[in-house]
């Protein structure tokens, strides 16, 4: 028969076994959590770098956009200035157009002025011959 003690030890010796191998278990989950860890910080400053070139390339972007606006400013100003150069010009021109018109009947008057006034005066020789 067994002895009290020995089955004690028995159960003691299976318990250490079984805690031997809870033990090795969990060196290796420990070793995977560490290696898991590992890869997870990896991750972690690839996510760093990749949100720094994002970052980066944002401003960027901001400093593109910031430089776009400030040019379609100017050529919308370039725009407003050429539509009121236009404006004047049509109107310099339709103002050029009938101070010339004037010109034209002035210049008809005169004409039509000096040749009464030759034929008068060939009247007037005539007369005086």
């Amino acid at each position: 028969m067994v002895s009290r003690a020995e089955e004690d030890s028995h159960v003691a010796q299976e318990a250490t076994e079984k805690a031997k191998e809870e033990a090795v278990q969990l060196r290796e989950q420990s070793v995977s959590v560490e290696e898991a860890a590992a890869k997870a910080w990896e991750v972690v400053a690839l996510y760093k770098g990749a949100t720094a070139e994002l970052d980066k390339e944002k401003r960027l972007v901001e400093s593109d956009l910031a430089v776009a606006r400030s040019a379609y400013g100017r050529v919308k100003e370039a725009l407003l200035t050429s539509k009121i150069a236009r404006g004047t010009t049509k109107e310099a021109e339709k103002k050029a157009r009938e101070d010339l018109e004037a010109e034209r009947d002035r210049s008809r008057g005169l004409s039509d002025d000096v040749d009464r006034l030759k034929k008068i005066l060939r009247e007037k020789e005539e007369a005086i011959l």
